[in-house]
């Protein structure tokens, strides 16, 4: 092995070595100089003894080869970068939380901001926490139990200033690490960035909420619109006529992604496989081991072997049965899905063991809460009436798995891929949040049924009606004609078009280009 570079910090002081492409410390190599056959040990600083060994700097050395290295390997743009970029612009924010459900890239996309803006990255995985992370906690989070942690790790001295971010990841797996959050941010200057795939685990009784310490974003799968960006279309996508206005070249192009994103939905992983392989079919190889996973790590937060089995059953079963009725208000929502649970396993079960298992698939990531705006009135709010899986790809699979006939998978699609297009909206952060309220919501008026209904930041009222076959949309008609509504939007194949009482968009651009102004 052999030394190819110096490194030295921000400050000219030098931090270790470039050995075969890998940084190391100077603490770790004066303990494994012997490997090193350009490096020796005079006075007990490390030395080169090649004359004109070229230095660099541990942001060029570090930072930027691990970044260029993700960007290689997870090339995909995505739109939380943006988000993460104006937290760090923000002077007075505070830790964040990235939340999200397993496997939609949180890490990777974490790591790519953090080795693009600072110098010092600081990340602790607490799956594996094999440095010892909870030590500094238990030590009281000074910068002193800092740089023991830093050592130990194999990274440079650590640097108590804005250059250095720190960032903690899978933190639901610790108690003490998630309710130290408020202590670390006393303690230390450094950024702080914590993430986990099952923070639903910190609502529970022993984790302490660190209010007004921590600012929150969401991530999800991708988008329609980071889908479009990865084939070049996403200018495409927010330019086109919504109304048929301009030429249908745009549409054409378009529509045969909506058609794949439909199918695979918007896991990192399984566009990746279908990136390589162009076959829907493998993709869902892809999402059965996520699923899976995701039903065995989702077990070891269950007291009983009967909660786990329940969890299993309502994501199998129950769920998939609500998200494939076309009708209902769901006011029995909890009781429908405890009557099928009971049918399927034979035993005697609770609502609140059923609403356990709803909740948990919620805050997972797994499924979206749906709410109902009653007899048309959006005053008459009732929260989670309806639940939609939050990616298209699942909902697919899960409907293919249960052999739901082509017709009815095609309309649980499409309106899955509605609702997870507008639930984005109603997670932006505030400066861009374009609609009112916590999430989407559908509304009953007597028989009539509107499929979504948004409320818009100067309070203008749009009823949505989703379209997946040909008919004329009567709840819609009723709706305007009662004037329940100020603006009616069909969504569904086709260039869209402007009519005398409401206009008919591209499905695929309902949640991205809303409020559904032409420009």
């Amino acid at each position: 092995m052999k030394a190819t570079h110096r490194v030295k910090d921000s400050a000219g002081n030098p931090v270790g070595y470039i050995v075969d492409e890998k940084f190391y410390t100077e603490e770790y190599l004066k303990d494994n100089i012997q490997f090193i056959e350009n490096l020796s040990l005079m006075e007990g600083k490390v030395s080169c003894a090649e004359a004109g060994l070229e230095e660099t700097s541990y942001k060029a050395a570090v930072a930027d080869r691990e970044y260029n290295k993700l960007i290689r390997e997870n090339p995909f743009v995505r739109d939380i970068q943006e988000d993460l970029e104006e937290w760090r612009r923000d002077s007075l924010h505070k830790v964040l939380q990235l939340e999200g459900s397993r496997q939609i890239g949180k890490t990777t996309e974490l790591l790519k901001f953090a080795y693009k803006n600072y110098e010092y990255v600081v990340y602790v995985n607490l799956a594996y926490d094999k440095y010892h992370f909870q030590d500094v906690v238990e030590n009281g989070c000074s910068p002193m139990e800092f740089e023991k942690y830093c050592r130990r790790a194999g990274l440079p001295r650590f640097v108590n200033n804005k250059n250095t971010i720190l960032l903690i990841d899978e933190i639901q797996l610790s108690e003490k690490i998630y309710n130290s959050i408020r202590s670390l941010y006393s303690e230390i200057d450094c950024e702080i960035v914590v993430t986990g795939s099952y923070l639903g685990q910190t609502l529970r009784a022993g984790y302490f909420l660190p209010a007004g310490t921590v600012s929150y974003l969401y991530m999800f799968p991708l988008s329609f619109t980071e889908f479009c960006r990865i084939y070049g279309k996403e200018e495409l996508l927010k330019g086109m006529d919504l109304f048929g206005e301009g030429g249908a070249a745009a549409y054409n192009e378009l529509l045969p992604l909506y058609h794949i994103y439909r199918q695979i939905g918007g896991y990192p992983e399984v566009v990746r496989r279908y990136r390589e392989k162009g076959d829907i079919e493998s993709c869902y190889d892809v999402i059965q081991s996520l699923v899976e996973t995701f039903q065995r790590e989702s077990g070891y937060y269950f007291r009983t072997s009967k909660e786990a089995l329940l969890f299993k059953t309502v994501f199998t079963e129950a769920i998939k049965n609500m998200c494939s009725e076309k009708r209902g208000s769901g006011n029995r929502l909890t009781e429908k899905i405890t009557d099928i649970a009971r049918q399927s396993q034979k035993m005697l079960v609770s609502r609140d063991e059923i609403a356990g298992a709803i909740t948990w698939l919620v805050y997972s990531g797994i499924i979206g809460e749906c709410g109902l705006y009653n007899n048309g009135d959006i005053r008459q709010y009732v929260p989670a009436r309806r639940l939609y899986y939050m990616d298209c790809g699942l909902a697919a699979y899960i409907g293919r798995q249960a052999e739901v006939d082509e017709s009815s998978i095609n309309g649980l699609l499409t309106e899955t891929f509605v609702y997870t297009e507008l639930y984005r909206l109603y997670k932006r952060t505030y400066s861009k949040k374009a609609v009112k309220g916590e999430t989407p919501c559908f509304s009953l008026y007597n028989q009539y049924e509107l499929d979504f209904v948004l409320v818009d930041k100067d309070n203008t009222v749009y009823g949505i009606e989703v379209k997946t076959k040909d008919g004329s949309p009567e709840s819609l008609r009723i709706f305007i004609d009662r004037h329940l509504i100020d603006r009616g939007i069909v969504a569904k194949t086709a260039r869209g078009g402007h009519g005398e009482k409401f206009d008919t968009i591209p499905v695929f651009t309902v949640g991205c280009r809303f409020p559904y102004i032409q420009e």
